[in-house]
């Protein structure tokens, strides 16, 4: 079993981690410079872990709508 510290995102070499929300194509804010995990969102405020949650729903209840809508029997 991997230890906690197996995997780092951050290192040198790494690709720059980007913003987690659905869409979002900015890089994530950069990790406190005391230390801690590197945030998963960008700068925007609006962008955080319950909107983030919101959005995922909308566009699968978005999904499922136009998925029923193609089921032509």
């Amino acid at each position: 079993m991997a230890g906690p510290h197996a995997a780092r995102s951050g290192q040198a070499g790494d690709a720059p981690k980007i913003c987690i929300y659905p869409g979002c194509e900015r890089p994530a804010v950069p990790p406190h410079p005391m230390g801690g995990p590197q945030p998963a969102f960008c700068d925007l405020e609006e962008h955080n872990a319950l909107t983030a949650h919101l959005e995922r729903k909308r566009l699968a209840a978005a999904e499922g709508s136009k998925e029923e809508g193609n089921d032509d029997r």
